[in-house]
């Protein structure tokens, strides 16, 4: 791997270098995600922080109270607007990075799908994953 990362934003000033497997993959169709994503799900890899470096960069954040009632806090470029992770206060050793952050595709499929009950009807929610009305249960 370079030492320009292998993930970032759009315009190049936000420079991640992202390490090890998922936790999960999932798509969340909450209405936070759905505005902060143009409208469709929010396509996540929830990767353990210990594996994502940020090399250049100062992401802006936008913090909200979840529907979890746990903050989470989006990350983004403030340059180019592209939303790179998020910061979940209630699980601060993960971030949910965005499957669209990777330079190349990391061959990451959703394993399953999450707040469907916010999901409009024409959102594409694959039959072969489980889905979930609302968050999905602690295991």
């Amino acid at each position: 791997m370079s030492d320009k990362g292998n993930a970032g934003c759009m315009c190049g000033a936000i420079r991640l270098r992202i390490e090890g497997k998922p936790v999960t993959v999932m798509q969340c169709h909450c209405s936070d995600c759905q505005k902060s994503s143009g409208g469709g799900a929010a396509l996540i890899a929830l990767m353990r922080r210990d594996d994502v470096t940020l090399l250049t960069g100062s992401p802006e954040g936008y913090s909200v109270t979840g529907a979890s009632g746990g903050d989470v806090r989006r990350c983004f470029c403030v340059s180019c607007g592209a939303p790179v992770y998020s910061e979940l206060g209630k699980y601060p050793s993960i971030l949910a990075v965005k499957l669209g952050a990777w330079d190349v595709d990391p061959g990451l499929a959703p394993d399953c799908a999450i707040w469907t009950a916010s999901a409009p009807p024409w959102h594409h929610i694959p039959a072969d994953i489980p889905s979930f009305p609302k968050a999905r249960p602690a295991a």
